[in-house]
């Protein structure tokens, strides 16, 4: 049978590892007789070349074996696996990791139904450990294709880094590579850097498939995590050669500043975290070379595009030292300040709230108070500091706080915002804490709610409660300044799936962008958005507008995402306030007051009813014991409040009495 497949495993010193890897590749659902493993022994010091012949023995008709006579690093085990290769189709696999049954039959399945240049799908970094905690197979996220067919789009696609720099995660068609003379540098470490760069210029199709099909073995001994190994030096020359490839094929032309970002990133950048995390002695002479290299090839980083709004705080400060005179103390001192940085993995989720609230004890949650211009001070951050729109709460609601982070909070890496009695949730129900999102941020770009599932689309559910209108005026903005995001906002309008409450957590860089991104669309439509009608409710008109733009900006900009699920801690400060003074005028036997009082709620706040904001839906309750009560006055009989004044008491008399119970 015709091979389907060739997958290629570069192999040195895992004699420890390296039946794991096979024997998942071996009981591939697809059927081992449809593969080609092609294990390339670059030349192993200890057992891996006798683990290797027993391999190719055991299955001889699917396994070739290749021996390399001196080391050239898994990028020349990799061309020369390529060399040999007979399929159609093409994977890497480390060897220290393994795969998923059914890994390559589904990649198969979707390259083959699509057919994509470049099919990929979700990993685990897998410890390896008994009781490890491993997330579901399943991400809960819908698969989606990459058509890259314009100028505009592949500089998006290369600037967000949309499917990564790995290659074991994805499966290629043979001609994709051939054709397009995509290779590995040999001889050297970081070598998928040059690899995957030229991916991003070529691919025209990709699809991603939203399942974890690959398991990502975290070696500490790997090339990436080795402390003070030569190889990691190995950083800056393999991105010199990126960016002289680059030239010879004439990207500079039309990607110029995208291809300086990325230089900035995955050389100068990456190698300042390795020099700082992975040494323990600074290499000062390195660090000249690594300044002199990006300066001559970005003499002014400042007027890339692309810095302010995707660099971190902590990055930005790294990136100063190209302008400085720095000496070798001054950079043992900045590598020293930002170790201690990343050992922190500075994560900040910002509390928006408007009333006094318990705040979770985990210290990444920052209570923010929203709209506090001309307000009482709660004792929290307030959003009228620096640069801020705190006065214009009344239009944008908890935007106001998103915006003053955007503008105000430089010193963390990651940053999210949630709701003073809305949380994201782990597996267990709890509130998320730091350990439950790391390893989330680490998998995917943004973290955002579930949606909920409605029988109408959104712009009909939207309409319903609010002017469609503001929508469709929203709509133009987006035509106007983002063409390419048009046709997503009228797909998201037309979905059944209502993301609500504006929560996300993502990475600094990308929190800004997004706020940059919206905010440039609101200031477009608020030329035609009139307000001056709408009731304190419904004048937020922008909090409830975003509600699902984070969703259109994740799709425009080509992110992964976590849907995560959203829990409650208290009922709405308007739903108790309310409940309050029922209860208040109940006591008092003023039932009109209370009828009155109800329905002028309602004409400014109905949100005070839903779900999430009355817990145990009791207001639907009050309103029918109110009809009740005012039913008894007329008649003259005692009726209810004969039996109770208390509210409390009066609901659960109520439903036990019509059996709601």
């Amino acid at each position: 049978m015709d091979k389907l497949i060739s997958i290629i495993i570069p192999c040195y010193n895992v004699e420890k590892y390296i039946d794991r890897c096979f024997d998942s590749l071996r009981h591939q659902t697809i059927g081992i007789d449809r593969l080609e493993l092609i294990l390339v022994d670059d030349c192993s010091t200890d057992g891996t070349w006798d683990k290797l012949t027993a391999i190719e023995a055991s299955c001889p008709d699917s396994v070739m074996i290749i021996h390399c006579d001196e080391n050239g690093r898994q990028g020349r085990a990799r061309n020369i696996g390529l060399q040999y290769a007979s399929a159609p189709y093409i994977g890497y696999v480390d060897s220290d990791d393994w795969v998923e049954p059914d890994m390559y039959e589904k990649l198969y399945a979707k390259m083959s139904e699509h057919g994509c240049d470049i099919v990929m799908c979700r990993n685990w970094r897998d410890t390896a450990l008994p009781g490890q905690s491993i997330a579901p197979k399943l991400t809960g996220e819908d698969d989606r294709m990459f058509e890259i067919d314009s100028l505009e789009k592949r500089r998006t696609f290369l600037v967000c880094g949309s499917i990564g720099y790995g290659v074991w995660d994805k499966l290629f068609t043979r001609s994709f590579l051939l054709d397009n003379h995509i290779f590995f540098p040999e001889g050297l470490a970081y070598e998928d850097h040059f690899f995957a760069t030229l991916l991003y210029f070529y691919a025209v199709k990709i699809y991603l498939l939203e399942e974890r099909l690959y398991h990502y073995y975290v070696n500490p001994h790997s090339t990436v995590l080795a402390p003070d190994a030569s190889h990691h030096f190995d950083i800056l020359t393999v991105d010199q050669m990126m960016w002289a490839e680059c030239a010879d094929r004439g990207f500079l032309t039309d990607y110029r500043k995208e291809l300086e970002y990325q230089f900035l990133t995955l050389c100068y950048l990456a190698a300042m975290k390795m020099i700082c995390l992975r040494l323990t002695h600074i290499p000062y002479e390195f660090f000249l070379k690594l300044k002199e290299e990006t300066l001559k090839r970005i003499p002014d980083y400042h007027a890339n595009p692309y810095i302010k709004d995707y660099v971190t705080e902590l990055n930005q400060i790294l990136l100063q030292l190209l302008d400085l005179p720095v000496n070798e103390a001054d950079l043992c001192a900045v590598c020293n300040a930002v170790a201690a940085k990343y050992s922190k993995g500075v994560l900040q989720i910002y509390v928006c709230t408007h009333v006094p609230f318990d705040v979770p004890g985990d210290p990444i949650y920052h209570p923010l108070q929203v709209g506090r211009a001309g307000k009482n001070d709660l004792g929290y951050q307030g959003d009228d500091t620096g640069d801020n729109i705190s006065a214009l709460n009344y239009l944008y609601g908890e935007l106001t706080g998103l915006y003053w982070i955007w503008k105000n909070v430089r010193s963390t890496e990651y940053a999210g915002l949630c709701h003073y009695r809305r949380y994201f949730l782990n597996g267990e129900g709890r509130i998320m804490s730091k350990a439950d999102y790391m390893p989330l941020l680490e998998q995917y770009n943004v973290i955002i709610s579930q949606p909920v599932s409605s029988e109408k689309c959104y712009r009909d559910t939207y309409a319903e409660a609010h002017n469609l209108r503001d929508l469709n005026t929203v709509g133009e903005a987006i035509a106007a300044l983002y063409p390419d995001c048009a046709v997503i906002f009228e797909d998201v309008l037309n979905s059944h799936k209502l993301y609500c409450g504006n929560l996300f957590v993502t990475s600094k860089a990308l929190f800004d962008d997004y706020a940059q991104w919206l905010f440039s669309i609101f200031a477009v439509a608020e030329k035609q958005i009139d307000v001056s009608t709408y009731d304190a409710y419904h004048a937020r008109v922008y909090g409830f507008l975003s509600e699902q733009l984070v969703y259109v900006w994740i799709r425009y900009r080509g992110l992964t995402y976590c849907e995560a699920p959203i829990g409650f801690t208290q009922e709405k400060a308007e739903t108790l306030a309310l409940k309050a003074q029922l209860s208040e005028l109940f006591r008092k036997h003023e039932i009109e007051k209370a009828h009155e009082l109800f329905l002028n709620t309602m004409k400014t706040r109905p949100d005070v009813m839903l779900p999430g904001s009355d817990f145990g839906q009791d207001l639907a309750v009050i309103l029918r014991i109110i009809h009740q009560c005012l039913e008894d006055e007329k008649s003259g009989r005692p009726g209810l409040l004969a039996h109770s004044t208390d509210l409390d008491e009066l609901i659960r008399h109520y439903k036990s009495i019509t059996g709601e119970n």
